[in-house]
């Protein structure tokens, strides 16, 4: 996700709101007394209609407005749409919804209504039960405390007990949820900074990470988030030690405690997460049954919840669409059946491109140049891959070095060699300044760059030789898996038998079903 300038927040913001949400504004606005005229709604009204941030022109439609005034009335508009969304969303949220049961149970409190304080108290500690928010219950308990002690004549030492002691359960639960949480982040920013483990000393230093932090539990006497972040941080374990049935094995948990709790109509985030990560891991164990089982969840969460999502899981929910759509296709090889669907798709990602975190935009773009490329559209293939390459951050270079590596098949294919030895000695120093450089790549970089001086009639038995030492490499702890992030052997066995390499994709999906 791109980084906005502070001028263009306002602009952003106004931008992000739905049409029922801007009609909202405008009811919110003219209850609390503004008119059409109001400078902030024509602020409002002048920004909505633009399609770029143009200070000046904006201004213009502001004359009576000074560059002062200017930076106040935007910043009293940010103010009034945000209270206006968080009106709107009132009813959909359940973490406004009880931030708002503690603001009055904390006005009733002052008033001195300690019996009214404590009913409205008691309903919210039902709805946190429902929805298992471990903070908000923490902050009722205190709340509980507060009123409890003011009640002098209503108190019962048993009673303050019981309460004492509920504290310290959930004091306890919640600080194991945050040590779950935070191990579950560290080994996903590995991932997205890293990759996946390269070595046995990368992998011991991991295991020692990763146990040194793990704190002692009973799983069966788990609480719901508890379990939550501990899967979380297992998976991700799992899938950097290259462990994939373990990956599987922690995302089923994952999705099965949110079916089971009723949780998955509640907190539809987090369960979408964890579904996108069953259908991620039963494409890295090649399981086309389970996935096909998995992606029609996927299809019937989007049917059912889709059209009450907020705007945060709605994106999430056009980001997996698009990323499992993709391993979908990978996985059965229907490319040209689903090309359609894929365009639809990457033009919803186009349109809400601003608001998808970088790692996924990384991950769907190559897998939108790994697609073109397989259906020869070199030029579509070459405008994904580069948004890839060109990235100057730390985020996935295993994926860049990929990319470059799949730019160099495109010029090899397409007959476009002028600067392939070039981009072969980049690719090979990026990768090896990268440290991803295994001997998987290494071996196939350096037959790329001998091509040119391999003799026509000996082309053929250079790739037989190259298809079986990878082959071979493939076998093993840390390079098994590469396939995943494309196909060379089949690109080798296309070169063999002199056939398109989506021939070769579509022969062996056909073989494995």
């Amino acid at each position: 996700m791109s980084k906005t300038p502070n001028d263009h927040l306002l602009f952003e913001l106004i931008h992000s709101l739905t049409k029922s949400e801007k009609r909202s504004f405008k009811l919110f606005a003219k209850r609390s007394g503004a008119t059409n005229e109001s400078k902030f709604i024509k602020l409002f009204d002048a920004m909505e209609k633009r399609e770029q941030y143009d200070e000046a022109a904006i201004m213009k439609k502001l004359p009576d407005v000074s560059k002062t005034q200017f930076a106040n009335l935007k910043s009293h508009l940010y103010g009034q749409v945000l209270a206006s969304l968080r009106l709107s969303n009132l009813k959909d949220d359940v973490d406004i919804e009880l931030r708002e049961q503690l603001d009055y149970i904390r006005v009733l409190y002052k008033k001195g209504l300690y019996t009214q304080s404590l009913r409205l108290l008691n309903r919210a500690k039902k709805v946190t039960g429902d929805y298992r928010k471990d903070l908000f219950q923490l902050a009722l308990l205190d709340y509980e405390k507060q009123i409890r002690s003011q009640q002098v004549f209503d108190l019962e030492e048993s009673y303050a007990e019981a309460l004492d002691k509920e504290t310290d359960q959930a004091m306890t639960r919640f600080n194991r949820v945050q040590k779950f949480f935070t191990l579950a982040t560290r080994m996903k920013a590995r991932f997205v900074e890293k990759g996946m483990v390269k070595n046995d000393g990368e992998m011991n230093n991991l295991k020692a990470l990763f146990y040194r932090n793990l704190p002692e539990y009973k799983e069966e006497g788990l609480a719901f988030n508890e379990k939550f972040y501990l899967y979380r941080a297992c998976y991700w374990f799992a899938y950097l030690t290259y462990d994939f049935e373990g990956c599987v094995t922690y995302a089923h948990k994952w999705v099965e405690i949110f079916q089971e709790t009723g949780l998955d109509k509640k907190r539809r985030a987090g369960y979408l997460k964890g579904l996108n990560r069953l259908l991620q891991s039963a494409f890295r164990v090649d399981d086309i049954a389970a996935f096909k089982q998995h992606f029609e969840l996927l299809n019937k969460f989007e049917a059912e919840e889709g059209p009450t999502l907020a705007s945060n899981t709605e994106v999430l929910l056009t980001k997996y669409k698009t990323i499992q759509s993709f391993n979908r296709v990978f996985l059965l090889a229907d490319f040209e059946k689903q090309q359609a669907s894929i365009e639809s798709l990457l033009a919803d990602i186009k349109s809400s491109k601003h608001l998808i975190d970088l790692h996924n935009l990384m991950v769907i773009y190559y897998k939108a140049g790994v697609f073109y490329f397989a259906i020869e559209d070199y030029e579509k293939s070459r405008y994904y891959l580069n948004h890839v390459i060109d990235d100057k951050g730390k985020l996935r270079s295993d994926l860049k070095g990929f990319a470059r590596i799949i730019n160099i098949l495109i010029d090899y294919d397409s007959g476009d060699e002028e600067h392939l030895e070039r981009k072969i000695k980049s690719t090979y120093v990026f990768i090896e300044h990268q440290e991803n450089l295994g001997s998987f790549q290494e071996a196939f970089l350096e037959f790329l760059g001998k091509l040119g001086t391999i003799y026509p009639q000996d082309l053929r038995k250079g790739f037989i030789d190259l298809k079986n030492q990878l082959e071979a490499l493939q076998k093993g702890t840390y390079t098994k898996k590469l396939q995943l992030y494309f196909d060379l052997l089949s690109w080798l066995e296309a070169k063999i038998q002199r056939k398109r390499f989506i021939e070769v994709v579509k022969e062996k999906a056909a073989a494995h079903h």
